[in-house]
């Protein structure tokens, strides 16, 4: 079993508290800066967990540079690991003020991971101080099957460049997703069909006609993992929810992931 970890952190910080650090708005996301998870909802093997936070209150130089660790432990119902990464040793620099550290993690499940309960535990040290702070949360890995993972927003279409689900009129907005768990015909494709909807804050749909495709051809016997874009053009200001489903057309299952979305004017 491979596992992956990334730690990713956002500078915009300032400030310092006899009281020491905080971890503060602890959030599972749809991808980087992504829209919020449902809570409970679990994770399927294929996906990728991503989980953000802010730092509060750690002790700046005088320089404004802070100096920090964060340490993760993921345990599965048993009380085996199945992730940790050992302190690790950061510095941020303050830009835009604030004492609030914006961050961020992510760590793939693979396709072969067991159903299970999970455990977590995240551990924040101020390096200056020495002083310590721990979250602890539980979140769980659902049994393998057909559905939406890799679900995000992203600037460009490969779906390599994560932004949040923020834009401003004029610009785009990538929808990226994949798809694992669906079921081979006869000729030993999938047939997966894919409808994106859109609706505006009093729940009416923007388009009478679904964004829609079907991938049902030249995939691999062994691909196991199908990705997916949908290209937005932001066209009108306000708050929407994309609204994402797939239907595997062999099993008849289907999964629905639904995103909120806003729209600024340009100024």
């Amino acid at each position: 079993m491979s596992h992956f970890f990334a730690s990713v952190l956002v500078v915009a910080f300032l400030g310092g508290d006899a009281a020491g650090p905080e971890i503060v708005n602890p959030r599972a996301t749809y991808g980087h800066l992504g829209a919020p998870r449902p809570k409970g909802a679990g994770i399927l093997p294929g996906d990728t967990a991503h989980f953000s936070f802010e730092i509060k209150n750690l002790k700046a130089d005088a320089n404004g540079r802070v100096s920090y660790s964060i340490a993760i432990v993921i345990s599965d119902e048993k009380g085996k690991v199945f992730f940790e990464q050992k302190p690790y040793n950061s510095f941020a620099h303050t830009y835009f003020g604030g004492n609030l550290l914006p961050a961020a993690a992510q760590v793939s499940v693979p396709l072969d991971t067991k159903a299970s309960a999970m455990s977590w535990k995240v551990t924040v040290t101020d390096r200056t101080t020495g002083k310590s702070t721990t979250l602890n949360g539980t979140g769980k890995v659902l049994p393998a099957d057909f559905g939406l993972v890799h679900v995000g927003t992203f600037a460009d279409v490969e779906a390599r460049a994560p932004i949040a689900p923020v834009g401003v009129v004029g610009s785009q907005l990538h929808l990226g997703f994949g798809v694992v768990g669906f079921d081979r015909g006869k000729d030993k494709q999938p047939a997966i069909k894919v409808q994106l909807q859109i609706r505006d804050e009093k729940g009416q749909l923007t388009s009478a006609q679904p964004l829609s495709g079907l991938v049902n051809k030249d995939i691999a016997a062994d691909v196991k993992f199908v990705p997916m874009t949908f290209g937005l053009t932001l066209d009108r200001p306000g708050r929407y929810t994309l609204e994402l489903t797939a239907q595997d057309q062999n099993s008849g299952k289907t999964s629905t992931v639904h995103l909120p979305v806003r729209i600024l004017p340009a100024e």
